[in-house]
């Protein structure tokens, strides 16, 4: 019998064993699957809810990004998308038309499918500038996405006027005023042709954190590029800075969707 109940014991170990080990993956599985802002016992974490458009747009006031100067800059481009809660993709676009014609634009070119969606080119003759507007209608909501590309170079970034939320190279583009705004987002990209990475990134980080934004991250293990995250009233900016030919690309972006999602 004691040899039987050793033989029975032995066995069962290896069941047990997976058992137990299933258990574990299952665990491991659930927890990894768990949304990102189930947070802990006291409900969602209030640090990976995006915030309202109202809290982004209310740092517009004194958010006032300013270039560094005395050092070339070039290949500069703005994007910046809105989102109004209205379904009227005529009136959004006839607004932005209007205020883009009013500063010199010319429309070059203009695409219209229906009433859900308009696309048109811009370009000011005097400057060079291009801009890209698409007004489509997402999910009962109109969407604006407007890009804005300046060819020129610079030889100084004190040359060129501090950008804001909705304002960008001397371009007032204000929003449209008849529906509120659900969601704000902005891209905006531009290189240091001649200056060390590293003095670019050391340069924008310092700026950001006077204009109040308190770093929250910073990866600058690589020799060739430097990106840091930044929070300020629970909206988040990133800045990334890249080599290039020994110059830096310089990319901003704020209140992008994936920093409230946990992947950043």
């Amino acid at each position: 019998m004691g040899n039987t109940e050793n033989g029975s014991a032995a066995r069962r170990k290896p069941r047990n064993l997976t058992l137990v080990l299933l258990g574990a993956l299952a665990a491991f599985v659930f927890v990894a699957c768990s949304p990102a802002d189930a947070g802990g016992p006291n409900g969602p974490d209030p640090d990976v809810v995006k915030p309202s458009a109202a809290a982004v747009m209310a740092l517009d006031d004194d958010f006032s990004f300013a270039f560094m100067p005395g050092e070339v800059i070039d290949d500069i481009e703005w994007d910046i998308e809105i989102e109004y809660d209205t379904r009227d993709v005529q009136a959004v676009f006839d607004h932005y038309d209007d205020v883009l014609k009013s500063i010199g634009f010319n429309q070059v070119d203009i695409e219209v499918d229906e009433d859900d969606e308009i696309e048109a080119e811009y370009r000011n003759t005097t400057t060079g500038v291009w801009v890209e507007l698409e007004v489509e209608r997402d999910d009962g909501r109109v969407d604006v996405d407007m890009d804005i590309e300046d060819p020129r170079r610079y030889p100084s970034g004190d040359l060129i006027d501090p950008f804001s939320l909705t304002e960008f190279l001397g371009l007032d583009l204000p929003v449209f005023p008849g529906a509120d705004i659900r969601d704000v987002e902005w891209d905006f990209n531009f290189d240091h042709p001649e200056t060390d990475a590293q003095l670019v990134f050391n340069f924008y980080d310092e700026l950001l954190q006077d204009l109040g934004w308190t770093q929250t991250h910073i990866d600058n293990d690589d020799d060739d590029e430097w990106e840091a995250d930044y929070r300020q009233n629970g909206v988040h900016i990133e800045l990334e800075v890249e080599e290039d030919d020994g110059g830096a690309e310089v990319e901003i972006e704020l209140n992008k969707l994936r920093f409230y999602q946990g992947q950043n």
